[in-house]
């Protein structure tokens, strides 16, 4: 397994980042908000996990 490959969760973990902030720029629907924020969270526990910060 190379590198890059190595590195595939980050790339995930970004989109997710992401994604869950468009979320939380457009909607207005305070259920949709929770659901953004606690994607947004899972995302940095991710890269916290795996980077051992």
């Amino acid at each position: 397994m190379d590198n890059i490959d190595n590195l595939k969760w980050l790339e995930w973990a970004k989109e997710l980042q992401f994604l869950a902030q468009a979320g939380l720029t457009y909607t207005n629907d305070d259920f949709d908000k929770e659901r953004y924020v606690r994607i947004r969270e899972i995302a940095a526990e991710i890269i916290s996990m795996q980077s051992e910060l």
